[in-house]
């Protein structure tokens, strides 16, 4: 399921707090630290778990009933933990800064190679665009970056509703990372995607479309 900020609320984060803070709670506990009743707290679990920021494991502790306890997931400890914003925006800056263009560019294609590779691993073995759409844009979801696909078209488009780099964005005079962004997808989805729309140039989303015949057979070739 998507993440989004309807499932997540201020409340719920204070769940995912506790679960950074501490490995694995049982619903008693969370009791005794939220202070709220045990409905309320299996309320928050079933919807952190729904989204799959959280997971139960079963404990065996001496006779009768077992107990369940609560941890974060993979993508819970992504989710919950601190900004990393300000290391994103400095090594950036460093790129950009960097004097020879073909070393910045060959920078960026790897990271936009080692990106899509890690998005790829969350699309499914099918040659139909429009599936392998609707699951980047759930994996993108998954990342805070809400997203959707307009398949009225000829082809599917994927519409990247908010930017997944606003900050960084703002500054970005030379565009490349919509560069980065557009080759982080391609290689992601396994077919050359173009940016027809973008927020930059004053719409309101950005728009990706699969280019017609340049479909990537392997991973994008990075000069060493």
């Amino acid at each position: 399921m998507q993440i989004s900020g309807e499932h997540i609320r201020p409340i719920d984060q204070a769940v995912l707090d506790l679960l950074r803070q501490n490995h694995g709670l049982s619903v008693s506990e969370l009791i005794s630290y939220l202070e709220v009743t045990a409905t309320a707290v299996r309320q928050r679990l079933d919807r952190l778990v729904q989204v799959e920021l959280i997971e139960r494991r079963k404990e065996s502790v001496g006779r009768g009933r077992p107990q369940y306890r609560y941890f974060l997931t993979p993508l819970g400890v992504r989710y919950a933990a601190a900004s990393y914003a300000d290391l994103a925006s400095a090594l950036w800056q460093e790129i950009i800064d960097l004097p020879n263009p073909q070393q910045r560019s060959r920078i960026l294609r790897r990271v936009a190679r080692r990106m899509g590779e890690k998005l790829r691993s969350s699309m499914p073995l099918n040659d139909d665009m429009n599936v392998r759409l609707q699951a980047m844009a759930a994996a993108l979801g998954k990342q805070k970056v809400p997203a959707n696909v307009n398949a009225a078209g000829e082809l599917p488009v994927l519409e990247v509703l908010a930017c997944p780099f606003p900050e960084l964005a703002e500054h970005d005079e030379s565009r490349q990372l919509c560069e980065l962004e557009q080759e982080m997808l391609s290689e992601a989805v396994g077919q050359s995607m173009q940016l027809d729309c973008c927020r930059l140039d004053g719409h309101q989303h950005c728009h990706f479309r699969p280019v017609p015949g340049l479909s990537l057979s392997g991973p994008v070739t990075v000069s060493p």
